[in-house]
Formats: structure tokens, sequence, C-alpha cells
């Protein structure tokens, strides 16, 4: 074993003692857990947003004006989005939930991926690709009825008021949803560990978050094959794959609780 992977075993050990002795641990997760699934990144060098510019495809103003450019775009990264299966990063999370290590989830991903890995209690801070409203009547309508509206229409509108339906999606230009955001800040000030898998905290607010943990005395776990701007102020620090060394940190959990009661046997 090279230094490297040493430091990185030392480091998944100290990550999981840390995550099985904390009492509020939260989750932030970001694109890099959902790429894993063959989702591409938005904001990566080959990302979504190089390839369709936010202000044209992806900001409400540009969706308010004219809807088509959005549904051009949807119509070229949907079907990746609907049919993503989650990975091993996924069912990790869901993994630490199901012990009761992990409070809540907070993710900035609109892909449900956690929904389908088994996680429940689930922020969605930048909303849901799978919900679509209608911006006339506030209609719902779910993934299955669009994908039949966009086959007969350009835009999709709705059937009663005929306004256009949007997706439950924040897009540029828009805030957050009052709910997800508060609860999120909320859930970042209690957590005594927060552990952030898959972000780069580039996005604004969500970045932000991890700043409410370490204001009130909690501590960062990162998880991202890139650095962060939080790095050198973080407790533990693994630059790898998500779906690599979270199912390892689940593995270390049930190794370490094995051990202690084995030891309470004695």
């Amino acid at each position: 074993m090279d230094s490297l992977e040493q430091i990185e075993r030392e480091s998944i050990t100290k990550a999981a003692e840390l995550l099985l002795n904390s009492k509020n641990a939260v989750v932030l997760t970001g694109a890099g857990i959902s790429t894993e699934s063959g989702i591409p990144d938005f904001r990566g060098e080959s990302g979504i947003w190089m390839k369709y510019k936010p202000k044209i495809y992806g900001s409400i103003q540009s969706f308010l004006k004219d809807p088509s450019k959005f549904w051009k775009m949807a119509e070229d990264i949907a079907p990746t989005l609907f049919s993503a299966e989650p990975n091993p990063g996924h069912y990790a999370i869901a993994a630490l939930e199901k012990m009761n290590i992990l409070k809540a989830i907070i993710t900035q991903n609109i892909d449900e991926l956690h929904q389908k890995a088994g996680s429940i209690i689930i922020y969605e801070v930048h909303g849901n690709i799978n919900r679509f409203t209608c911006l006339g009547c506030r209609a719902s309508y779910n993934k299955e009825q669009i994908v039949r509206k966009i086959k007969k229409e350009k835009n999709p509108a709705c059937d009663y008021c005929a306004a256009p339906l949007k997706p439950s999606v924040v897009l540029f230009g828009e805030n957050l949803p009052n709910f997800e955001k508060y609860m999120s800040i909320d859930l970042a000030k209690k957590a005594d560990i927060m552990l952030i898998a898959g972000s780069s905290l580039t996005v604004a607010p969500v970045c932000d978050l991890p700043l409410y943990t370490l204001s009130e005395g909690g501590k960062l776990i990162i998880v991202n094959d890139q650095p962060t701007y939080l790095d050198d102020r973080a407790e533990i620090v693994i630059n790898h794959k998500t779906g690599i060394i979270l199912p390892l940190i689940v593995k270390e959990i049930k190794k370490i609780k094995v051990e202690h009661e084995s030891e309470t046997d004695i």
C-alpha cells in the first residue's frame, strides 16, 4: 500500500468514527455524486452550460420570453436524466440514513436519485426535474405527462389554462424554494458533522451552508474529486470519487460497530 492509499485509508477510518459518534450529521451532495450515474455536470469543462449558454437556455427571464429554448435543451439532456440509476454513492448515503447516522440529505441535484436509492429525508434546494407546474393556474404535471406532451407540442402548455409549463427546477435568476432554503440553513447550523459529497462548493448560496456548520462548532468531511474552497477548514478531505469512498466509509462504520459490540460482550 503506497502512502496515498494509506492516507485515504486513515481518512476513511477517521470519517467513519466521526459520523458514528455524531448526534446531528447531515450530508450536502452536488453534481459529483450524479456524474457517476452518467448525468453530465452542468458546470464542468464539458458541462451542459458550455454547450447551452445559461442566459439563453437556463434563465427564468429567457424561459418567460421564449420557453422553446429551454425545451430544446431539455430534449437533449432529459433522456439521460430520466433514465439514470443510483450508483454506490447514493446507496451508501441511504444506508447511513437508515442507520440513523445522517439526519437529512441536502442536495443540489435535481435528478431524484437519492429517492431512487431509498433515502427519505431529502431537501432539494435546486428543485426536481420530475415535477412540472403551470405558470398560470399552478396545476401540477408529472414526468410521464410531459413526455407525452413534448411529442405533440413544441412548448408544453397547460391543459386547463394554456399557460406554459415549467419544470420545478431553479433556473438562473430565480430564488431557491423558501422551505428547502431555510430548512437547509437550520440543519447546517445544528449539524455537528456535515459530510460534503460530490460538491465543488462553487454555486451560491448553497456553497455557504458549510459555513453555518463551522460557525456553530461543527466539523466538515469533504469527499470530492476536486479541491474546494473549504478544504483547509475541513476536518477530513478525500479527493476521490464518492461512489468509491462513501461505500468504504459505510463498510468501516459497520466494522467499528461490530468491534464495539464484541468488546461489550466480553
